[in-house]
């Protein structure tokens, strides 16, 4: 059956960190000097029909190999499946054994619809990971006569779990419905997908505080759009914050008392009834905050907080890793529901987020 290093790309290689790189090629006794380009290219050329040295180079590293900065979209089986019967239906479905070989098409049969190029056992002997390749869009080379166009091609990793049910899918989240879709088809529709909402359907803090993490960057919209919120009222929203600026300056607040009279007027001298945290929002589109360390608890944040949708942010966390304590930032998209490692992540560091965010 295929491992990690039998499925493993040159555009996995590329993806490592360049000391990653540079200790491939120390171990392989090649020249670690160059730019990432250099190094991967001439780890994957020193390892091409090579099987077993590709095996053996490679095995210490299969932990990251998959890992990266990547982008992470989670689906949940509405029907438990085994390890063994989830690669009998993809295999039985295919033309070609995916756990035994690696089939990649020629550029001209590459289309937008993902295809299975192969499959390998995770580390553990509950996982599975499939490789899907599809055109992403084309690269244009210029000549003298004419462009040349070729496909840009992508890969997505899909994971499986059968103890918890979960498909995890790296990549790009907007590719992520037509790959879940994909793999239904490839098990005979035996199963449902649905997407992990659960997490993100709650505050963004809620996500930090599972990872013992801080929220160190938020990104949000207003909660209340004030449609009819015409020019006199905007006016005197604007002048309310300046006569502030006015007050802070000079102690004195009797044009502070004048414009808070005014601001009454323009809203019909009637109680304004959303909060002027709410007004002074409204008509933005993204309000960004964000620092070095936690942003909760920041006058600011937590007095703008009530009246903002989140819609993504940062968050820093601490992961100890064979006895070696790591930080890692994320990024949380709320709306794809998806979540980006910023900092390069291996599966370890994964599936601490998995079981801790998702699962």
């Amino acid at each position: 059956m295929n491992t990690i290093p039998s499925i493993t790309l040159i555009q996995d290689l590329f993806s490592l960190p360049k000391n990653t790189l540079s200790e491939i090629c120390t171990d392989l006794d090649l020249n670690d000097d160059g730019y990432k380009g250099d190094l991967t290219n001439r780890i994957f050329q020193h390892l091409a029909n090579q099987t077993k040295l590709k095996e053996s180079s490679l095995a210490s590293y299969s932990d990251k190999i998959f890992g990266g900065k990547t982008s992470i979209t989670w689906y949940q089986f509405d029907t438990h499946l085994s390890i063994k019967d989830f690669n009998n239906l993809i295999n039985e479905t295919l033309t070609f054994n995916p756990f035994e070989g690696i089939n990649i098409p020629v550029s001209e049969d590459i289309t937008t619809i993902p295809q299975i190029i192969g499959a390998a056992q995770g580390i553990k002997e509950n996982e599975v990971f499939l490789r899907f390749m599809y055109k992403s869009g084309v690269n244009q080379e210029v000549y003298a006569t004419g462009i040349e166009t070729t496909p840009k091609t992508s890969l997505t990793t899909a994971y499986y779990n059968s103890d918890s049910g979960i498909l995890e899918l790296r990549g790009d989240p907007r590719k992520a419905e037509t790959i879940a879709k994909e793999i239904a088809r490839l098990l005979k529709q035996q199963i449902n997908l649905s997407q992990a909402e659960t997490p993100f359907n709650h505050k963004i803090g809620d996500i930090a505080d599972n990872l013992n993490g801080e929220l160190i960057d938020a990104t949000s919209k207003p909660e209340i759009i004030l449609e009819e919120f015409d020019e006199e009222q905007s006016s005197a929203v604007a002048n309310v914050l300046t006569a502030l600026d006015v007050y802070f300056n000079t102690n004195d607040s009797e044009e502070l008392e004048k414009q808070l009279q005014e601001a009454n007027k323009a809203f019909g001298n009637q109680k304004i009834s959303v909060p002027f945290s709410a007004l002074i929002l409204s008509g933005m589109g993204k309000v960004g905050l964000g620092g070095e360390n936690e942003i909760r608890g920041l006058p600011l944040f937590d007095y703008l907080s009530p009246n903002l949708q989140h819609q993504g942010g940062f968050i820093r966390f601490r992961f100890n890793e064979g006895g070696i304590e790591k930080e890692y930032t994320v990024r949380i998209g709320m709306k794809s529901r998806s979540i980006f490692f910023a900092t390069p992540a291996t599966e370890q560091v994964i599936a601490y987020v998995r079981e801790n965010v998702i699962i």
